[in-house]
């Protein structure tokens, strides 16, 4: 028997379980309009690692780009309802929301990494927070991610001192901030996105605390 083509949304929730969408320009009308606050927003900054849906991979991101928040540590959508199945923002979500047919992704593919969304878009040319996001663009920039890990799988000991460096000058960053605003995390997690040793952790690197700041440990031999 012939399998009956799909042509509609089932409601099965892996989309919106594998992740929320990033932002593209039409959907700073919502932000704007308080249907999806700042602090509902994450940013992924140029360099970390993501995953392109039009080469199937796991790479660097070219340009930033602003998505909905996961939940806990996972990167569930933040407005999925698993007990429904359904999203609680479902008339006012995002155009990528909007146009997924994961039965016919072509819409979907066409918007990969166009007119996304920054936080400079999203930030008032007057917010105090604006300023701040620049700074830490030039202090803390994210390095390419992939770079970080060929060198940490090769030659681990020549790179961690220098990251070391790195993850704690962008954590006296934040905590200069969390004194001075009091932000809350999820805030904090869309004007700086996710902090460098975080990112980190996915290859092999663990942290513990010293006196001088955190210490960068490989917790194993790093195998691509």
């Amino acid at each position: 028997m012939k399998k009956e083509q799909q042509s509609a949304c089932l409601r099965c929730g892996v989309c919106c379980q594998k992740g929320g969408p990033a932002l593209h320009g039409q959907d700073l009308a919502l932000v704007s309009g308080g249907y999806l606050p700042m602090e509902d927003l994450i940013t992924i900054r140029r360099g970390e690692l993501a995953y392109n849906p039009l080469s199937g991979t796991i790479e660097p991101v070219l340009s930033e780009l602003v998505k909905i928040r996961g939940t806990s540590q996972e990167w569930c959508c933040c407005y999925y309802e698993p007990a429904s199945k359904g999203c609680s923002i479902y008339g006012n979500r995002p155009l990528a929301c909007g146009v997924l047919k994961c039965w016919q992704p072509e819409e979907t593919l066409a918007l990969v990494g166009k007119d996304l969304l920054s936080r400079l878009d999203i930030l008032d040319d007057d917010d105090p927070l604006r300023p701040l996001v620049l700074e830490h663009e030039r202090l803390c920039p994210c390095p390419d991610m992939r770079d970080v890990e060929k060198t940490l799988s090769e030659q681990a000991d020549n790179i961690l001192q220098s990251l070391e460096d790195k993850v704690n000058t962008d954590l006296a960053f934040r905590d200069r901030v969390v004194k001075k605003f009091n932000p809350p995390l999820s805030l904090e997690l869309f004007l700086f996105g996710r902090p460098l040793f975080q990112l980190l952790q996915a290859f092999g690197v663990a942290v513990s605390e010293s006196p001088q700041g955190l210490k960068l440990i490989m917790r194993r031999k790093f195998i691509r």
